[in-house]
């Protein structure tokens, strides 16, 4: 990776937009970065660094990266140039960071931003565009962090001591980044993965062998002989497990002949119970029906008696019907008789009880009874018709209100729309007006603004002619300067040629060989080049007098200018004016919409007068309407009151009318009634009497009395008939059960069943006893053989695989660092490439100290974890015995960790495929350095040119400054901040430079 360029502004101390052409310095490959301290030297480094990763060393928090000396509108920003083998990147970065406001108080947050272009034929093309994207493909293409970043290529202060006494796990770290070994870390893990996965493998392959035996042991038990399982004496084989499962089929085997033998003392005692039980159910059922017998003969008497009485119920159902009639019917003639005698009382004492007598009063009592419901109709419809006369009068009386006031409001519009009609035309008048007000109004704006410029510029007008004024006077001094220096050189001349004659060689003057009186040198001498300087100066401070002068002529000629078009009115008064010419054209505007507005007025008034005009004429129209329906109504009115009058006669109202009227009739019709009930009960009567009288002659039966003394009600008769017939079906069921032949011939006893009870039931027990005890053998011989065939296959897999699993176990451990060099893989390819790089840097430490030190590699053995073959030690050739590095002084370690971090970025560069670090930067340090060591350590890093890299030295060392002649210098600006001050390529100093090197 090689810097080509750097362009950063307000950037912690330096406020302005400077830029460093890192190519042009690779010419020569050392340059110098100088400058008082604090200036912000190494602050050219945190931008490098800013700019690839978003943070700078020396800043925690980015925040401070922005200069406090910029102001509100000056951008905080860094970009970098920088080529990746044969592809050239920019980034550029702008940290957050807050800033004053630049319209009132307080700040405003700018948000942090980052880009990454790549330079191609067409242009930069656009590789990454956010912050976080830019810090992936940065870490991606230079493959280092930033701490890495810092340690190899940025040295900042003290970083080549760090990293010389870094620890070996440091260093570890560094070089695998360096080096890429992932892949062997990677081959590593997947060794130690497989030796992890196939232990675990065997682990429960073994595992599940002892879990398999350990159930199978378990299931075995003792025996019903104590016999117990063989002895657990180590890991299970073919053998132990043939033996675990002849046991268990052993025991199989003897509780099945088990099993059997009590399956059949079972199914005998069974059959011995089972006849016992036939005989005693006999005996029993055959001594039931003997005493049934016995007892449905003794209740033959009762039996006898309920047949007879059966019979007379059965022959007396015969006349029930018609003495029942008889019956009814000589309780409704009472009735009837009674309800006639009631309805005879409530009769006028003048009507006499005949039928067609009240049949007369009848049909006089409902003509009463219609006229008096008319009446009453008549009478409820009075309030309706009231009330319908008294609202077709209101309705009349509205109507003619609504023509009146419609008459009114018509009268009126004539007058009003004269009124509309002059107010339009005034509106009229005064929006005429409206261009020439906006015209006003432009034209006052114009000049206010002119007005405002040029106030303005009175202020910038002062301070170009201060400026003119100043730079005139710097322009006339280097003006004096440069004559008296030209004057001191001319007056000079002698004396500085006399200082160059040699004895023997001619003069360039008169060309004598001897020169006995030469010219005595004056006490300043006056270069060449401290005369080109002057003019140098003169020419700069009459440029800026002429750009001053220029600036002053271009502010006088704008003033006069807007003087021009403002007039001699100041502000204020152009702003009244300003003001009243928006008044008048608001007004003319107004009186536009004013306009516009009466005109659509006089419309809705001429429209609202046609309207009107519609109105009257309806509303005239439903006045005669309304006036003839209330008349109408009021005549309805009069003549149902005078029918109501006229059929209530003496009575009060036709509601007590109604009322007498329908008492009447009801009377006449309860009597109508009742005479007519007394006559068909009496017929009734005489009808059933004369049935029922000749169904007791029928029967032989005397009277009602006696035939009632016979009856039963159906349900009892029922109830009897069911008596009987169960009687003689039970008597009949028990002769037939002693009649069965397998009852004859029984003996008088049944014989004990219990103790045959009790032998089945002992049987049973021992039976299912027996038949538990054979299915558990069998179960768990059918579960042993599932475990034992899995024990058997874990066997067979663990003798197969013993042999590749030792081999890859042992391998694992070895690239794991377990091995008598106590080093990982990684760890050995990085002590041989350690090896490499103390070696490269041998070859310049030993130049550097005349070849008293050399870096040796300690390859011994590490303990607790850290890496081994990673240390480093010094050789002292003067002690000759090998030393830490700690002990070195301040200039040795600078020497000894510049040359280590050089020969570091030399192996890395050569490594196929590795990182090149084309750039490096010394911070410091040269301080410590004697004239002997100093000068080593330039001549290493002027040898640096030869394999292409350049190299950027911080320093304020004066011998530094004055070796190098390539050099960046911070010049610390007054009132604060600094600035960056690149040489010229073709500096005096540089002829110098390559002459002295050249000798």
């Amino acid at each position: 990776m090689r810097l080509l360029r750097l362009e950063l502004a307000g950037f912690g101390p330096y406020r302005g937009r400077f830029e460093i052409d890192f190519a042009a310095f690779e010419a020569d490959g050392v340059y110098l970065i100088a400058g008082p301290t604090g200036a912000g030297k190494s602050t050219i480094l945190d931008a490098v660094c800013f700019a690839l990763y978003g943070s700078a060393p020396r800043y925690d928090e980015r925040a401070h990266l922005r200069s406090d000396l910029a102001g509100p509108d000056e951008a905080t920003w860094v970009e970098l140039d920088v080529q990746l083998g044969d592809r050239v990147l920019r980034v550029r970065r702008s940290p957050e960071y807050e800033r004053p406001k630049q319209r009132g108080s307080g700040t405003t947050r700018e948000k942090a931003q980052a880009t990454l272009l790549e330079r191609t034929p067409s242009g930069w093309e656009a590789v990454a565009t956010t912050a976080k994207e830019v810090g992936h493909e940065v870490a991606r293409l230079v493959g280092l962090t930033k701490d890495e970043f810092l340690q190899v290529t940025l040295l900042a202060q003290g970083g080549f001591a760090e990293f010389l006494g870094a620890s070996s796990d440091e260093r570890k770290a560094l070089l695998e980044r360096l080096f890429g070994t992932g892949s062997m870390r990677r081959l590593r893990e997947l060794a130690l993965a497989d030796g992890k996965a196939l232990g675990a493998q065997r682990a429960e392959l073994e595992q599940r062998r002892d879990d398999r035996v350990a159930r199978v042991r378990s299931l075995i038990g003792p025996g019903d002989d104590d016999e117990e399982a063989p002895a657990d004496d180590g890991a299970a084989d073919e053998r132990s497990l043939a033996a675990l499962e002849g046991i268990l089929t052993e025991r199989l085997e003897a509780a099945s002949a088990a099993a059997v033998a009590a399956t059949a003392a079972e199914r005998e005692a069974r059959e011995a119970r089972d006849a016992a039980r036939a005989l005693a159910e006999r005996i029993a059922r055959r001594d039931g029906a003997v005493a049934a017998v016995a007892a449905l003969e003794a209740a033959s008497d009762a039996i006898a008696a309920d047949r007879e009485r059966l019979a007379d119920a059965d022959r007396v159902a015969e006349a029930a019907a018609e003495v029942d009639r008889w019956t009814r019917a000589d309780r409704r003639a009472q009735r009837a008789a009674t309800a006639l005698e009631a309805a005879t009382a409530v009769l006028p004492e003048s009507l006499e009880p005949e039928r067609a007598a009240v049949e007369r009063e009848r049909e006089a009592a409902l003509d009463d009874v219609a006229r008096a419901s008319e009446t009453t109709r008549f009478e409820r419809e009075l309030p309706q018709l009231e009330h319908a006369a008294d609202e077709a009068e209101r309705d009349a009386r509205a109507a003619e209100e609504a023509v009146d006031a419609a008459r009114r409001e018509r009268a009126e519009h004539p007058e009003a729309r004269d009124a509309l009609v002059r107010a339009r035309e005034d509106a009229a008048t005064r929006a005429a007006g409206t261009e020439p007000a906006r015209a006003a109004l432009e034209a006052a704006e114009a000049r206010l603004e002119a007005r405002e410029r040029a106030d303005r510029l009175v202020e910038h007008e002062r301070e170009a002619s201060a400026e003119a004024g100043r730079t005139a006077a710097a322009q006339h001094a280097a003006a004096d300067a440069l004559q008296r220096l030209q004057a001191a050189r001319v007056a000079g001349m002698a004396g500085e040629l006399a200082s160059a004659l040699v004895a023997g060689e001619p003069c360039p003057v008169c060309g004598a060989l001897e020169h006995p009186s030469p010219h005595a040198p004056g006490g300043d001498i006056v270069t060449a080049d401290d005369v080109a300087d002057a003019i140098a100066a003169s020419e700069a401070a009459l440029a800026a007098a002429t750009a001053a002068n220029e600036t002053l002529a271009a502010l006088e000629r704008e003033r006069a200018s807007l003087e021009a078009i403002a007039g001699a009115a100041d502000r204020d008064a152009l702003a009244a004016a300003l003001d009243a010419a928006r008044a008048a054209q608001r007004a003319c505007i107004d009186a536009a919409a004013e306009r516009e507005r009466l005109g659509r007025e006089l419309e809705q008034h001429d429209e609202r007068s046609r309207e009107l005009d519609g109105r009257i004429a309806e509303l005239e129209r439903v006045v005669g309407e309304r006036r003839s329906a209330a008349a109408s109504a009021a005549t309805r009115l009069a003549d149902a009151r005078a029918r109501v009058r006229e059929a209530l006669g003496e009575h009060p109202d036709a509601r007590s009318m109604l009322h007498a009227a329908s008492t009447r009739r009801d009377a006449l019709e309860q009597w109508l009634e009742a005479d007519a009930e007394r006559a068909r009960a009496a017929a009734e009567q005489e009808e059933a009497a004369a049935d029922g009288r000749a169904a007791l002659e029928r029967l032989g039966i005397a009277d009602r009395e006696a035939l009632a003394a016979m009856r039963l009600e159906p349900a009892e008769r029922l109830a009897l008939r069911e008596r009987i017939r169960a009687h003689d079906d039970e008597l009949a069921s028990a002769r037939g059960v002693l009649a069965q032949p397998e009852l004859q011939g029984l003996p008088e006893t049944a014989p004990d069943v219990a103790p045959l009870e009790a032998a089945l039931v002992e049987a049973e027990a021992a039976s299912a006893l027996a038949a538990r005890a054979e299915a558990t053998a069998q179960t768990r011989l059918d579960h042993a053989a599932a475990d034992l065939d899995d024990a058997r296959q874990a066997i067979r897999s663990l003798a197969d695989g013993a042999e590749h699993a030792a081999t890859v176990r042992a391998l694992a451990d070895a690239l794991d660092g377990r091995n008598e060099l106590r080093q990982d893989l990684e760890t050995y390819v990085l002590a041989a490439r350690l090896g490499t790089i103390i070696e490269a840097a041998n070859l310049r430490l030993g130049a550097m100290t005349d070849g008293r030190f050399a870096l040796l590699h300690d390859e011994g053995t590490a303990y607790r974890g850290k890496a081994s073959g990673l240390g480093i030690q010094v050789l002292d050739a003067h002690t000759g015995r090998a030393r830490t590095t700690k002990s070195l002084s301040g200039g040795e370690t600078f020497l000894a960790s510049l040359a280590l971090a050089l020969g570091l970025a030399d192996v890395v560069q050569a490594e196929a495929g590795g990182i090149s670090l084309e750039t490096l930067f010394v911070d410091e340090g040269f301080g410590s350095l004697d004239q002997d060591s100093l000068e080593a350590a330039l001549a290493t890093l002027d040898a640096l040119r030869a394999g292409g890299r350049s190299v950027g030295v911080i320093s304020h060392v004066q011998q530094m400054q004055e070796r190098i002649p390539w050099r960046i210098r911070v010049v610390p600006v007054p009132g604060g901040g600094s600035r960056i001050e690149v040489a010229a390529s073709d500096s005096p100093g540089r002829a110098q430079e390559t002459a002295l090197r050249a000798g």
